[in-house]
Order: structure tokens, then sequence, then C-alpha cells
């Protein structure tokens, strides 16, 4: 090596070892160091510790398990006895199914946990389903002598199974068991239900005997229009030897407290509803109620809580029937429930009083008389509106006459109101002579206008509940039953909605043009001359959203009664009227008993209102006897 290399290295190994003296860390870093390394050690120590302390917990954990899960099981056993065991399982469907309806039954708890209407399709053409296992509950609450049998909690065991039967029991291996059997028949809605008990006479608590039944169902939309569906949706219920209870029909009533026995208790949606019926009738202080869903999917909650009473007996057996189908009038009044007064048809909404009288006596006759022959629903609506039309004849021409000679009256009835002004006493008594010599009765056309209102409003609660115009279609109408909307305007007019229903605007326009016609013969003017145009304008946005079978029977009667007017026109002359009046001046006027009455109270009137105003003239009041 020579003298330069020595050199060379030298240098190097001085820098080496100065730049090692230059960047050597204080003893203040050293201490920095020294203490961070000294926390992570900490850190890491605990961190160990912590995991096996967790190993630990684990295995002991894994050690004690099975004396938890054996002091649970013992402790269910001494409460619910041998029923315990069947707390564990595996869920299963059961499906029995006929011609009209597919029923889905869980083995757990054994209820009905779907029912399918095969025949039918909700609005947006999917399966129709009356209720799901997620939306809805059915169980029974027995209480024992250390806890409460709920049923839904237990898996249940098939007994006995044939393609339109199904028996499903929870035993607790000593001899006592609870049955709930299942049975279709080959082609209906109902399905016959039974549940048994044997052997729970000694272990039922002797202060609640009874067998408490709860059922709750969230009820799914089936229409387009969720506010008419919301209108019709509410539980209804049956007391025996009474009419059925509806509750909430109106929306102002949404619990009853029910102190009698029920015969059945129903779900009812706008065509369709779930009904639970009891031969021998459910026992009494029940409680039925309903509550509002924000789901835009599901209409209403449903609930009730109802009894069955159990004496203690070894054996005892409840007959019961499921419906699950339409509120069509004629299905449920012909329904075998095995009680002889029923009235399920009663579920469908005709109106009270006359109206539904009408409903049920007139219009569903004449209706299902030509359902039977004619399969178009706008037709037979027509025809319908044609032969109730044809029965009102003779009023609508009596009051074409009344209205006829009171146009004809009309001048002299003006001359009597300019000639006495303000006073309403005379004016009235004046027209009541003229009335009498000129053998006019101003009622004569009140009245048939009357006695057609029963026929117009029992109209108005039918076609909207029709279950025959559901989903039938009618020239542009793809669903009488719904409103037939031939433009979506895209935002919402206050009063009259976010579409155009034609027949609804052909319906007003007709009765605009009947209005006008109908003053031209009346010859009436002033306020009541523009209240019949307010009217028809009021009901185009009534009716916007309504059936459009019933805008169309409402256009169709304002055409008849178009051509029935034009027709007795042809036949009737007022100058035979004008001469029958003056015939009729000429005869002695008989007064009837009514008239005479009537004349006594407007003089009485009349006279008391002339020493009211002398009184005042003279500044004294009238003499007090």
């Amino acid at each position: 090596m020579d003298r330069n290399t020595i050199i060379g290295f030298s240098l190097i190994l001085l820098i080496l070892v100065g730049y090692a003296w230059w960047t050597a860390p204080s003893e203040a870093e050293l201490a920095l160091e020294q203490k961070k390394q000294d926390s992570i050690a900490r850190v890491e120590a605990a961190r160990v510790k912590q995991a096996d302390s967790l190993t630990v917990k684990q295995d002991t954990a894994k050690s004690i398990a099975p004396a938890v899960a054996a002091a649970k099981d013992s402790l269910l056993e001494q409460t619910l006895g041998g029923f315990a065991a069947s707390l564990k399982g595996t869920a299963e469907t059961i499906t029995l199914a006929n011609k009209d309806i597919t029923v889905n039954i869980s083995n757990k708890g054994a209820r009905i946990s779907s029912v399918r209407l095969n025949s039918y399709k909700r609005s947006d053409s999917s399966d129709l389903l009356m209720f799901d296992d997620k939306n809805s509950s059915f169980y029974y609450i027995m209480a024992l002598q250390n806890d409460s049998l709920r049923t839904d909690q237990f898996y249940w065991k098939t007994v006995k199974k044939s393609a339109n039967s199904v028996t499903l029991r929870l035993e607790d291996g000593k001899g006592a068991w609870l049955d709930q059997t299942y049975t279709l028949n080959a082609q209906n809605f109902l399905v016959d239900y039974k549940l048994e008990v044997h052997g729970m006479q000694n272990s039922v608590l002797r202060a609640k005997p009874d067998i408490h039944l709860n059922w709750n169902v969230a009820l799914p939309r089936q229409e387009r229009i969720k506010k008419l569906e919301d209108q019709q949706c509410y539980p209804m219920y049956k007391i025996p030897g009474e009419n059925p209870e509806s509750l909430g029909a109106t929306g102002e009533k949404d619990e009853a407290e029910v102190k009698g026995k029920i015969q059945w208790v129903s779900f009812k949606q706008q065509y369709f509803n779930s009904t639970l019926l009891s031969k021998d009738a459910f026992s009494a202080d029940g409680n039925v109620s309903w509550s509002e869903l924000k789901d835009p999917a599901l209409l209403k909650q449903m609930h009730t809580d109802i009894y069955l009473p159990y004496g203690f007996e070894e054996n005892k057996s409840y007959e019961m029937k499921w419906y699950f189908g339409p509120n069509h009038f004629q299905t449920l009044k012909k329904l075998n429930t095995g009680i002889d007064d029923h009235e399920m048809q009663r579920i469908v909404t005709l109106g009270w009083g006359i109206f539904g009288w009408v409903n049920r006596f007139i219009v569903i006759p004449v209706f299902n008389f030509l359902d039977d022959y004619i399969g178009n629903m706008g037709i037979i609506i027509l025809l319908l509106t044609l032969i109730i039309k044809f029965l009102l004849l003779p009023l609508v021409y009596k009051s074409y006459i009344s209205t006829a000679k009171m146009r004809i009256l009309k001048p002299e009835i003006d001359e009597i109101k300019e000639k006495h002004g303000n006073d309403m006493q005379k004016i009235q008594t004046e027209n009541m002579a003229l009335y009498r010599k000129a053998g006019v009765s101003p009622m004569s056309g009140c009245v048939p206008m009357l006695l057609q209102m029963p026929i117009l409003f029992a109209m108005f609660q039918f076609f909207p509940n029709a279950f025959e115009l559901r989903q039938k279609s009618f020239l542009w109408a793809p669903d009488l039953s719904q409103y037939d909307s031939i433009l979506d305007l895209g935002f919402h007019i206050p009063g009259y909605g976010d579409h155009i229903s034609l027949f609804t605007l052909m319906m007003t326009v007709s009765t605009l043009i009947y209005t006008r016609l109908n003053n031209q013969i009346s010859g009436v003017t002033g306020q009541m001359k523009w209240i019949g145009y307010l009217m028809p304008i009021i009901f185009l946005g009534v009716l916007n959203d309504y059936a459009s079978g019933l805008t169309w029977y409402y256009f169709v009667s304002n055409m008849v009664t178009f051509g029935q007017q034009a027709v007795i026109r042809r036949f009737v002359d007022d100058k035979k009227l004008h001469a029958q009046i003056a015939d009729a001046r000429k005869k002695p006027v008989k007064k009837s008993a009514f008239s005479a009455r009537l004349e006594t109270a407007m003089k009485q009137a009349q006279s008391a209102q002339q020493q009211q105003k002398n009184a005042k003239n003279t500044g004294k009041g009238p003499k007090k006897k």
C-alpha cells in the first residue's frame, strides 16, 4: 500500500468519526427516546395481558355455557312444563289451495301466515295477498299456574295432513295438547278452522280461564287510489241479534270495547275482507281497534282482542271459520257460515236507511239480472239507467207539468211581489190564493224530485263499492271502479285534483245544459238561477276522483232526461195548460184542512206583524193580556 492510499483511508476515517460525533443525540434526546420505548413496552404488555384475560373468559364461558343452558331449560320446564321442548324447531310452511284461494300455514304458531286470492290481482297486476307473515300475527294466550302459554312462540308438529286439510299439535308429552285444524272446501273463500284443547284443565290458572285470542294485520294496498281505499278500510264486528257495527267508517272512532258476545270480526278493505267467525260466538268484553300507518304500501293496522270461554273441560273444541274474499253482496249473503243471521253482506257499504233499501231491493237485483246475460259492465250501467228512468217517468212528467204551470203563473207572481214590495206575509198570502184558484200546487214540482233523490244517493253509494265493476273496462276507462283519467296534469289544482276524468267532465257539461233548459222551462231568475249553475261545478271537483262507473251513470241519466223532456214537450201544449188554469179559476175553491190551517196561521202572523208596526209608529208596545 503506497503513501497516497494510506492518506486517503485516513481522511475517510476522520470524516466518518467526525460525522458520527456531529450527529450523535444529546443526553436529553436519549432520555426522551428511552421514555418512548418504555411506554411502548407497557402498552404491549397490557395488550398481551388483556388477550390472555379474554382467552380465560372465553374458556370459562365455554365451560359454563352448558350449565347456563341447562338452568334456562330447567326454568322453562318448571313454568311451561313439557311444552318448553317445542320452543326450538325449524320453520316450515304448509300450503292448502283450491280454485279461489291459496293459504300458507306456518308451523311456528300453527297460524295462517299469508293468503292469496287466485282469481284477482292488485291494481299493479301483482298477486293479491290479503296479508303476509311480515305484517300480521295471530296467537292464543293461556294463563298457566306459573307462566303464560303464547302459541306463536312454539313450533307445532304436523299430526295429520291431506290435500285439503292439515292438523298441527302442540303437546307437553304428558297427555296435554292443543290442536289447530284447517280445512278448505273444494271451491269457495271459506276455511273451516278448529281449535281443540285437551288435558289442560289442571294447568290453566283458575282466576283467568278464558283463552285470549289476539289478531293483528297491517292491511296492504290493493287499489290505485289510496284515499278512497283508506275511506273504506276499517274493522267490523257483529253481536248476536244486532246489525254489524263498523268502527271508524267516518274516521272518528278508532277503538271499541265490545260488551257482549261476538259472532264475527272482520278487517274490511274497499273490495275485500278477512273475517273470523265463531259458530258459538266469542265471549264478552272484547276489544277492536285500528290505527294509521305511515308506510305508503299499507293502509291501516287492524287489531282485535277476543276470548274463547274455557270451563276447565278435559276436552274442549272451538268451531270457527275464516273468510278471505271479495266484498260481493250475493257471495257474502249466501255464505254457509253455520250462523243463521251472520249478515255478512252488510260488510258491503250500500248506504243507510232508505238508500240502503233502494240498493238492496231494486238496484242490486236488477244489476245481477243484467249481469247474468250481458258481460259488458258499461252496457249494464246504460241499461240499468234506462230501466230506472223508465220507472221514474211518471214523476218526471208530473214535475214537468208543475214546472210549466208555475212558469205560466210567473207574470202574476211577479206583479204580486212588485205590489207588496218586501212585505213577505202579504206576498205569501196572495201567492197561496193564486195557486189555489189556478189549481196549482208549488210542492207538486218538488215532490217528484224528492222521490227521485233516494235513487240518486243510492247510486252514489252503490257504484264506488260495487265489486262487479272492479277492473272492468269500458270505452277509454280501464277500470270502472276507479277514475278515468284522460290527462294527468302533473300538478295539483285545489278542489279539483291532478288529472282530468272525462266521464266526470261529460257529466258536468250535460248537467249545466240540463240546468239551463230547466231554467227556461221554470222561468227561474235571480240568485236561484246561479245556484243551479254552481252545483255542477262543485261536483266536478268532488267526483273527479270517484269511480268512473258512477259518473258514467250520471251522464247517461242526464241524456235520458233530455230525451224524456223532449218527448214530453211534444205532447204538452202550453195553450192547453193556460186553458186548464183558466177553467180551474172558474170553479169554486175547496180548501183542504191543511190549507185552511196554513191560511189561518199566515193571517195570524200578518196580524201580529201589523200590530208590531202600529205599536212602533205610536211608540207603544202591544197590550199584554
